[in-house]
């Protein structure tokens, strides 16, 4: 049944093209923050910084750190919970994958050759897993290639040591997948490709003025307050900053998460009819 749900997701217009602006929106932002911004600090483009005075972002290449947020999977940022057109192209992924069957009542057929709905959900969520795994070795490339050519273009070093970027290309090519199986779990519960998305987008806009309205008030962001989507995968792709939640944790967090999502998914393909 994973073959059948993998020619599914692979084989529709929508989701094609939701990968597609993932990738060309993860290398217009690397190209914009890792390459761009940097050549205009140096003054290797554009009038140069004095020019520009504050208008100018600080953005640079030369720390160890600053090299390691640049090599995201997930797209540059320095939010705990910021939505990317890549974080947000992989979540639609995961809703078309859950609502397609749906709208085109391919589900009927497929409840037919398979009556438990359990196997059905398994075989869903196993087929994007595998889907989103090369989208986010696709993530990971684009991001260290990117990384690479503005380093050589500026003439730095990379100051980062092999393992810490293998970890962060490592984790992002985790948290991707996980974030399309989130999408997924809310494409199935919804059914609807609509309600699915406009849920979606109703998440990450709650996780983003929830975060800063407890900012506002307390002066600080509190760790239960980073156990939202958006900030367990950047948690989990970051190197470990101090105040956040350290990365193999949001990972485990995020997992968990996700898991309760599925599970109500399940819950609910089982108990209503096609």
């Amino acid at each position: 049944m994973i073959r059948a749900e993998l020619l599914k997701v692979t084989t529709t217009r929508a989701t094609k093209a939701a990968i597609g602006v993932g990738i060309a929106g993860l290398i217009a932002t690397q190209v914009t923050l890792v390459t761009v911004l940097p050549a205009l600090a140096s003054g290797a483009i554009g009038p140069g910084r004095e020019a520009l005075g504050d208008d100018l972002p600080a953005f640079e290449l030369t720390s160890a750190a600053a090299q390691l947020a640049a090599v995201s999977p997930l797209g540059s940022s320095t939010g705990a919970g910021s939505i990317g057109i890549a974080v947000l192209a992989v979540l639609m992924l995961g809703v078309l994958a859950g609502t397609t069957d749906y709208r085109f009542g391919g589900i009927v057929p497929t409840a037919l050759a398979e009556p438990r709905r359990g196997r059905i959900l398994a075989a869903k969520v196993g087929a994007m897993a595998i889907v989103g795994a090369v989208v986010g070795v696709a993530y990971a490339v684009v991001s260290v290639a990117t990384l690479l050519i503005s380093l050589t273009l500026a003439q730095t070093d990379l100051a980062v040591s092999i393992p810490d970027l293998l970890g962060v290309l490592g984790r992002g090519a985790l948290v991707v997948p996980l974030l399309g199986l989130l999408g997924l779990a809310i494409g199935i519960l919804a059914r609807n490709q609509l309600g699915g998305v406009l849920i979606t987008l109703g998440v990450l806009l709650f996780e983003l003025i929830a975060q800063a309205t407890i900012q506002l008030v307390t002066g600080s962001l509190p760790v239960w307050a980073q156990l939202m989507p958006l900030s367990l995968g950047q948690a989990a792709v970051s190197p470990g900053v101090a105040g956040s939640i350290p990365p193999l944790i949001a990972v485990a967090a995020l997992a968990a998460l996700i898991a309760v999502v599925t599970a109500a998914a399940g819950a609910a393909m089982r108990s209503r009819d096609i």
